[in-house]
């Protein structure tokens, strides 16, 4: 059975901001599934979009203040702190999930949870301007990710490009399978080195999740050819 009642205050609490205009709130926890249902509501998918844009923009703020990094380096960081599991796992932490709007027989899966971050993003950048949400970006994800080392960061497709720069090879993906609902899909993604298939990756979200973790194979691999060569 769908959720039929949104609780602003319980929301508020939880982001730790009171809204001026409690609508756009709202439609950030609406998905479209129940405005399909319920005729004239608005769901999240605009907001969704700002915030995407507003997160990318605070957080490449973030780290080109933060030091001295180059180009190469602070992408890898962008890509870490923007991506699917940084958002989810806010969104899990905050328990927004237990607020969202869905229709009849939906759950809230892990990547509607890292939609919904960002639709909330766009609210509270709408609502309050860039400082709110820097503020809740900042708190929730930046403080969060950014004290994990490293290793927790890394673009592995970049680093990937990388290797096959210096070591002239060629890199190629191929989705081999996807699995189950559109809302909760699971990607199985192969990766080739001068056209020999070198790892194979499953991981939920997005493609580039599976992406991702089948190049932090690829690399394995190489390093370890690498050795052998020594």
């Amino acid at each position: 059975m769908s959720k039929m009642i949104f609780n602003l205050a319980d929301v508020e609490k939880k982001l730790g901001y009171h809204f001026k205009n409690p609508d756009v709130i709202r439609v950030a926890f609406t998905h479209a599934s129940f405005s399909n249902e319920k005729l004239g509501e608005k769901n999240n998918e605009r907001l969704e979009f700002l915030g995407d844009s507003v997160l990318g923009f605070i957080v490449t703020d973030y780290l080109f203040r933060r030091g001295n990094d180059d180009e190469g380096n602070m992408t890898e960081y962008k890509q870490a702190l923007v991506s699917f599991k940084p958002l989810s796992t806010a969104c899990k932490n905050l328990k927004l999930y237990k607020d969202m709007l869905v229709g009849e027989n939906v759950t809230v899966t892990e990547k509607l949870q890292e939609n919904l971050m960002e639709a909330v993003i766009g609210a509270l950048y709408l609502d309050g301007g860039l400082e709110e949400a820097k503020k809740f970006i900042y708190k929730n994800i930046i403080d969060k990710m950014a004290g994990k080392g490293k290793e927790r960061l890394v673009d592995y497709k970049s680093k990937l490009n990388e290797l096959s720069s210096k070591q002239k090879f060629t890199v190629s993906y191929e989705m081999v399978g996807k699995k189950g609902m559109d809302n909760d899909p699971s990607y199985t993604v192969s990766v080739f080195i001068d056209g020999k298939k070198v790892a194979t990756a499953t991981a939920k979200g997005k493609k580039q999740n599976a992406e991702q973790k089948v190049a932090q194979k690829a690399i394995e691999y190489i390093n370890k050819q690498n050795n052998k060569k020594r």
